[in-house]
């Protein structure tokens, strides 16, 4: 494993959210990071790009022991990705790691993720990316301090497209009560939060409803 790479990681609940400096932690184990994130709130925001004022980077401190450098960006996480790479400051990275997103990406929900939305701008700049989200009802992170370096590094070895992004759900799960790693999932059609059915066989809600972490990859159909 290459222990190089230069990684970005990014988010849409701001700098200071607990879910981006769980997913530092473990970047950290891959490669050199750096973090750039929304000073704010940015849920929902999808792909959006801040064209009513100027975008700034501010170089701030960050929680997490190791990380190279972390900026705060008085826009969306999108704009996290296009800022970054017009300011000059950064070397360009290896891979984009988007989240960890207080609350899962599945279903029709994707469509409005600002946490997909990083990613997403990531593969318009031809840099591979993942999405990392998990279940608002998790008591904590131990399922992802348990599974995520392995994640991580099991994806890292598989094929992917260049317009292809990886789109990992965690359950709400406990290690104890995990029930396993459920790749290949296409997302359910219908929101997680307002789901009046059962979610169809082989999806990415069906999945993380029944204790798996949820794997599939989303494609930017522009590109």
């Amino acid at each position: 494993m290459n222990t190089l790479k230069n990684i970005w990681v990014i988010n849409d609940d701001g700098i200071n959210a607990a879910g981006i400096a769980k997913l530092a932690e473990h970047a950290l184990h891959f490669g050199e990071v750096t973090v750039i994130a929304p000073e704010s709130q940015c849920s929902a925001m999808s792909q959006r790009l801040t064209l009513d004022h100027p975008i700034y980077l501010t170089e701030v401190p960050f929680q997490v022991k190791g990380v190279k450098k972390a900026y705060s960006v008085n826009g969306t996480p999108a704009d996290c990705i296009l800022s970054a790479l017009d300011s000059g400051l950064l070397v360009p990275p290896d891979i984009v790691f988007s989240g960890i997103n207080d609350g899962t990406n599945v279903g029709v929900d994707i469509l409005y993720s600002g946490t997909v939305g990083a990613a997403m701008q990531a593969l318009v700049y031809g840099i591979p990316a993942m999405a990392f989200s998990i279940d608002r009802e998790a008591q904590d992170f131990s399922l992802v301090d348990e599974q995520m370096d392995d994640l991580i590094r099991d994806l890292l070895g598989k094929e992917i497209a260049y317009n292809e992004l990886w789109n990992v759900n965690f359950p709400r799960s406990t290690p104890q009560e995990f029930a396993g790693i459920a790749y290949d999932r296409i997302p359910d059609n219908q929101f997680h939060a307002r789901n009046i059915a059962p979610a169809a066989e082989n999806t990415d809600l069906e999945a993380v409803a029944n204790g798996y972490i949820s794997i599939g990859k989303l494609k930017n159909m522009i590109l």
